[in-house]
């Protein structure tokens, strides 16, 4: 199809997902004192996000072209783990009190993250081509892998100092690790794939566990609304973080683009695309967990940043799609800008920041 009219397509779409998003957010806002927006939390983490899981992880099959576009991938999270620690780092800082420890901790854990299948495929299939959209999902094996597997871990390793004694002393993680919902799809999802078996073959459960992973956006934005009200320093923090990301992974795609020579215009936008994937919700679920158990992290900020993370990310893939290949060959004006962005947003609202975080 013509560039135009795929241009027209996605904008449809989007806009329409977007308004419809919204719609349920202001939904969220309005029933604000009648819903419980604890009791959406515990449902959207203990039911939808481990169905969306196991969705994903039983969808996953192998390729010839499989290491190759893994590699890529995993060079993606390995530069989005450093640049959501520099953009915590500069503009949380290194001292602070346990609030702003927390939410520096938080952030850098949260930032690095990504949750390309709901804000960037629709993006690569209608601008890079089916074919290209097959090799992102390929290249988002390491982030699911990632995400799934090894943050738990490394939320343990960067928890309290004390909490991390204290999960030594009683063995944390030991017992009732498959009671856990979050754990429990993850082993399923990973037998289902390895036996491979797709969720088709599941009948009525598999098509239960697809129902369930469908209505994770809408609960989501239902609880945006409903938990939308948060004061001071927050939003502008939030925004000030994603943005200093944003720019430092564009700059990083530059340079990858760079030592790898990626020549094909399509693979290019395709790179960029899913690079400005939104924040992960299941990364959500596993620090909301933390927090719970006493680990240091602060639940509300990485809510934050989820929720802010998808509109920013329909933006900036808007915004890549209409610029086309001058946008990915000015990225280093692109990642530069955005950086400016943070530090003015940053600056704007420093004292607030402070005040929050004391």
């Amino acid at each position: 199809r013509s560039p135009s009219r795929g241009l027209g397509d996605v904008y449809k779409r989007q806009v329409q997902k977007c308004l419809e998003l919204g719609t349920i957010a202001a939904f969220g806002a309005l029933t604000r004192e009648r819903l419980d927006g604890r009791a959406l939390t515990d449902l959207l983490l203990r039911a939808l996000v481990p169905a969306l899981v196991l969705a994903s992880l039983a969808a996953t099959e192998a390729s010839r072209d499989l290491a190759r576009y893994c590699a890529a991938g995993g060079a993606l999270v390995l530069w989005q783990f450093a640049a959501a620690h520099v953009a915590a780092r500069a503009l949380l800082g290194g001292g602070g009190g346990a609030a702003r420890a927390a939410a520096r901790r938080t952030a850098s854990v949260q930032l690095g993250t990504m949750s390309p299948a709901v804000s960037s495929f629709a993006f690569i299939r209608e601008f890079a081509g089916t074919e290209r959209t097959g090799h992102a999902a390929l290249a988002d094996l390491p982030n699911k892998a990632y995400a799934l597997l090894l943050l738990p871990l490394v939320l343990a390793l960067r928890a309290e100092p004390a909490a991390r004694v204290a999960m030594r002393a009683r063995g944390a993680h030991a017992r009732g690790a498959l009671a856990d919902p979050l754990n429990a799809a993850i082993v399923a999802g990973l037998a289902l794939a390895a036996c491979g078996v797709r969720l088709e073959g599941l009948s009525f459960v598999g098509a239960a566990v697809r129902s369930l992973a469908s209505a994770q956006a809408p609960v989501l934005f239902l609880l945006v609304g409903v938990r939308w009200h948060v004061a001071g320093a927050r939003r502008p923090l939030v925004l000030a973080l994603l943005l200093a990301r944003h720019g430092l992974v564009a700059l990083g795609a530059a340079a990858f683009f760079r030592v790898a020579r990626v020549r094909d215009e399509s693979a290019r936008l395709a790179a960029v695309l899913l690079s400005q994937a939104a924040s992960s919700l299941i990364a959500l679920g596993h620090i909301d967990r933390a927090a719970r158990a006493g680990l240091g992290y602060d639940a509300e900020l990485a809510f934050e940043i989820v929720a802010l993370s998808f509109p920013l990310s329909i933006a900036l893939n808007a915004a890549a799609c209409v610029g086309g290949a001058r946008y990915v060959a000015n990225l280093p004006a692109v990642g530069g800008g955005l950086l400016a962005a943070s530090a003015a947003v940053h600056a704007a609202s420093r004292r607030r920041i402070n005040a929050l975080l004391l």
